[in-house]
């Protein structure tokens, strides 16, 4: 074989590898729905993927990665208005010429909230809509949605409703979609969090044999990462930087502040009375309404305990019933046989729910006032019989704490900043127990971090649900998981 020429600029063009995705001098800046004027995200931003390459955008939270996925997408600005300027070219086609749907067959996008991205009822509908769509034959949809269903286990579910998956399954429809599509270039923002080990390596498996072009867009670098892409870029000053690897992962973990002590190592737990929770000889059932394929979930707890200023993890498949114990801790779910006591006394519903505090996977199920302020008040309002000027003392110094801006409106936050409006909120209510469900999802370690250390500052014992190892153990100083229906310690 002879060798490459030197000069790829002369060389036959049957020999180079085509541009799928090319971006030049892209700007943008969101619309501003109050007064305040918005920075641009994106300064003369440019970036090249080569067909069949495998790249990896590291980006701390809020530097626009999501927009940018966005914004190739086609959904960005159409519906979420902005100021664009720059070209943008998926296979040579200028992408202001084409609508989101014209894109469908050439780029899926896998979001890091997958609830952003849901329409139908069922999952076995999620997953035909896009084909139906492009208008594809009834036979080849069927067989394209029956196989990519049994890839990501999704069998037993595909007429479950969206509001009855776990976090994970919903990530595995999301994944279901993009196999079923089959378009030649995959964008996958955060797409690893939420996914246990299993699918975690089955993504990898695929993003390494599929000949498909890859961007993967991520807030941290996983041990999955490993020898997967081609090359790994940085988003940061409003371009896509590129240097060797290990400076790239260097400059990302100062960035990140990943370089820093870890919070939890100096943060003083002031611990005022001690409490313990205990759960003995807990059963409970869940039955997914929307479904006749699955059969009925167990849960057994024989003994579970967690103290006043502890830091215990959850570890499970997805699907495990790791949220389902959740919601018994905190009071929204009941069990079927057991107790669930706080210092000796059993408790339950109501009485539960002022002394766990529980943080959804999803934070948009829990915040739903139109500012960033009113949200953090609403609680002492309702909670507290605090003076006017004391709630508004108290407010702005949470916001501080979690770098919100109080007159921010929720539903534009990024999602990151979605999830530290959560915790404040939770903050400000000063529960004795929390149980945070992912909470780690689409923030740095050293921001999901930060956050635990507040929660704990006033001495709550902390029940932290991750899928990420590293990120557990970091944290962790008792670990229980769920296999068969059982929560067992570790």
């Amino acid at each position: 074989m002879e060798p490459l020429p030197s000069d790829l600029m002369s060389f036959p063009a049957k020999y180079k590898m085509a541009t799928a995705l090319s971006i030049n001098n892209l700007s943008f800046t969101y619309t501003s729905w109050t007064q305040k004027q918005l920075e641009p995200l994106f300064t003369d931003l440019s970036l090249e993927l080569k067909e069949g390459s495998k790249t990896l955008l590291l980006a701390p939270f809020n530097k626009g990665k999501t927009t940018l996925a966005k914004i190739i997408c086609g959904v960005c600005p159409k519906y979420f208005p902005g100021a664009l300027s720059g070209e943008i070219q998926v296979f040579g086609k200028d992408l202001s010429t084409l609508e989101p749907w014209d894109l469908l067959s050439q780029c899926t996008y896998v979001a890091q909230n997958p609830q952003e991205q849901f329409v139908s009822t069922s999952v076995e509908e999620e997953v035909a809509f896009p084909l139906e769509s492009m208008g594809m034959e009834v036979q080849e949809m069927r067989s394209r949605v029956n196989a990519a269903i049994q890839t990501w286990g999704l069998h037993d579910l595909r007429s479950s409703s969206e509001q009855e998956l776990s976090g994970g399954e919903r990530k595995r429809v999301l994944l279901a979609i993009m196999q079923a599509i089959d378009a030649p270039i995959w964008l996958l923002d955060e797409a690893f969090d939420d996914l246990d080990q299993k699918w975690r390596d089955q993504l990898k498996a695929m993003i390494q044999n599929e000949k498909k072009t890859v961007l993967v867009l991520a807030s941290r670098y996983l041990e999955e990462f490993n020898d997967l892409f081609d090359s790994v870029l940085l988003l940061d000053e409003k371009k896509v930087l590129q240097a060797s690897v290990s400076n790239v992962l260097s400059q990302f973990a100062h960035l990140c502040g990943d370089d820093l002590p870890n919070p939890l190592h100096h943060e003083r737990c002031n611990i005022a009375q001690e409490k313990t929770l205990v759960c003995a000889d807990l059963y409970a059932e869940r039955v997914r309404v929307s479904t006749n394929t699955a059969a009925k979930f167990n849960l057994e707890i024989k003994d579970f305990s967690l103290k006043s200023g502890e830091l215990v993890t959850l570890v499970g498949p997805n699907g495990s019933g790791k949220s389902t114990f959740s919601r018994l801790l905190c009071g929204l779910d009941a069990p079927l046989e057991g107790a669930i006591s706080v210092d000796g006394k059993a408790l339950v519903s109501k009485q539960l729910s002022k002394k766990v505090g529980y943080l959804f996977q999803s934070p948009d199920l829990q915040i739903f006032l139109p500012t960033v302020y009113e949200e953090l008040a609403w609680s002492l309002q309702r909670n507290s019989n605090l003076k006017r000027k004391e709630i508004e003392q108290q407010v702005t110094e949470c916001a501080s704490l979690f770098s919100l801006d109080l007159s921010d409106t929720p539903t534009t936050m990024s999602y990151p900043q979605r999830k530290a409006l959560q915790a404040a909120v939770y903050y400000l209510l000063d529960r004795p127990f929390y149980v945070l469900d992912e909470l780690d999802s689409a923030l740095t370690y050293q921001a999901a971090l930060s956050i635990i250390a507040r929660l704990r500052h006033k001495g709550a014992g902390i029940l932290l649900i991750t899928h990420d190892r590293q990120f557990a153990q970091m944290v962790t100083t008792r670990s229980y998981t769920i296999q068969d229906g059982r929560l067992q310690a570790v």
